[in-house]
């Protein structure tokens, strides 16, 4: 009988977001002779849910919390009892599997950095970035955003084992969709409801645009019920939508004229490339690599981190122009035809998975 590949995924969370999204799309690629093992640390693997049946894929539940040194014990043990031909692990949340397969001296490994909580936005900590230094040294590390790229090589010491690979974006999914004619102007967002997506910043800067427009929040989280009570607190809760977790994030996206994104810290954020791919105009904080995937010609709805105003001022100005939307928004769709096509992005991904199952 022969031999059927399997892979290990150690994530933080395997909940619904880019990351995620991401790794089903590869899962989905790497086709049903592979199988798949997911665990995420905080138990949510609500992102398993987007796989196609004829995915492989079971779901392990984390060893309980323990010590450090008693936790990567336990990720060596989990290691050794599955053999895993490849091991892909994620973010911080899994750096006990990372010290486990250097324990183990596990050549099949490929470590993804997708981006920082609140914590480390501005500033990383100094033993997470001691531990990055000596755990992913000789670690092939893949990283999506250029500036995600200067922090693992200024602050992790990182260099040739670093890559970096864009996302990509289904162009025929995420197209763009006609507005029913004199339907209301629309602004939506994409995200988890959490700290560092501070969707508070983009409720108060919407209280603010004039007219009636409505804001379609399209995510779930821990921040629901207070960015539910604020919406109340500034008068708009009429003209706000908590959509909740959806899998048909395209005709949310269908149903918007304007994209905005608030968050505090992003590295390459899937919501604004799919986003883009609609024909959607772009009004988002300046984080990350957003500057570098936006095209030039619609760079003037980036704003400052938290600034109320200026976002207020970049909604106002797209709610009120229906030309510069529909210009900009045809710009973000070439762009994303032009650098970020979904399969060849993928392809890049799964080329680097196999090089690392190469050296088992």
């Amino acid at each position: 009988m022969s031999h059927r590949p399997l892979v290990f995924h150690v994530y933080a969370t395997f909940g619904t977001g880019g990351p995620q999204v991401r790794a089903v799309q590869l899962m989905e690629r790497m086709g049903p002779a592979v199988r798949h093992v997911v665990m995420a640390m905080d138990g949510n693997t609500d992102a398993l849910r987007l796989l196609p049946k004829a995915v492989a894929c079971e779901a392990m539940a984390p060893p309980p919390r323990a010590g450090f040194v008693r936790s990567v014990r336990q990720q060596a043990r989990i290691l050794r009892t599955l053999g895993p031909d490849l091991l892909v692990t994620c973010n911080w949340g899994a750096v006990e599997t990372v010290a486990a397969a250097r324990m183990l001296r596990l050549q099949a490994h490929v470590h993804h950095e997708d981006g920082f909580g609140p914590g480390e936005a501005a500033r990383r900590f100094v033993r997470r970035n001691l531990m990055r230094r000596a755990l992913l040294r000789n670690v092939r590390v893949l990283v999506p955003s250029h500036t995600l790229a200067e922090v693992a090589r200024t602050e992790w010491g990182l260099g040739l084992g670093l890559a970096v690979l864009p996302n990509g974006v289904d162009l025929q999914r995420f197209a763009p969709a006609a507005r029913a004619p004199g339907s209301d102007l629309v602004i939506g967002t994409v995200g988890g409801l959490r700290a560092e997506k501070d969707q508070a910043t983009l409720l108060r800067a919407f209280a603010r645009v004039p007219g009636t427009p409505r804001l379609r929040l399209v995510g779930d989280g821990p921040e629901r019920t207070r960015l539910v009570q604020l919406a109340a607190e500034l008068g708009i809760a009429a003209r706000v939508e908590f959509r909740g977790v959806r899998t048909d994030v395209a005709t949310e996206l269908h149903g918007c004229d304007v994209f905005a994104m608030s968050s505090a810290t992003e590295q390459m954020p899937l919501c604004l490339l799919e986003a883009m791919a609609c024909g959607l105009p772009v009004a988002a904080t300046d984080v990350g690599d957003t500057r570098r995937m936006l095209p030039e010609s619609s760079r003037a709805g980036l704003v400052p981190v938290g600034d109320v105003d200026a976002l207020s001022r970049a909604l106002t100005a797209l709610a009120t122009d229906a030309d510069r939307r529909q210009r900009e928004g045809a710009a973000n769709r070439a762009h994303c035809q032009q650098h970020y096509e979904l399969e060849a992005c993928l392809q890049a991904w799964l080329a680097e998975y196999e090089r690392a199952q190469a050296r088992r």
